[in-house]
């Protein structure tokens, strides 16, 4: 099979466990792969023991997804990006490597994301 060709579709998604977050329980998860060149994948955080995030906690609960972004990213071909959509954080979008990415956190009750690969470039 021709590599060029398997470079630009999603050939892959990472497993359920992959997107799991330490204190987090996943009470939501659906993937849509919308093209041969997108996939969209929307995960709901919820607090393991608690009712709540704090602000802290989702400060620190962004910079951990922000994080599996980029590590997601490394494990694919260089021309497949992920970026990242806080959904109920005012709809807030961070690319790989985005250096001034700023976003207001607030007490929720669950924290809505959709992590999106998409092909960037054809090869």
């Amino acid at each position: 099979m021709d590599e060029g060709k398997i470079k630009n579709t999603i050939t892959r998604s990472f497993e359920l466990q992959d997107y799991r977050i330490e204190g987090t329980e996943l009470s939501g998860f659906w993937a849509d792969l919308t093209s041969k060149e997108e996939l969209i994948v929307e995960v709901n955080y919820s607090p393991e023991n608690e009712k709540f995030f704090s602000p802290a906690e989702i400060e620190k609960l962004v910079l951990e997804i922000c994080s599996k972004c980029g590590s997601f990213e490394a494990q694919l071909p260089e021309n497949i990006k992920c970026e990242v959509t806080f959904k109920n954080l005012g709809e807030v979008v961070y690319k790989t490597g985005q250096p001034d990415f700023e976003l207001e956190s607030r007490e929720l009750e669950e924290l809505q994301v959709a992590y999106r690969f998409y092909v960037e470039y054809y090869i």
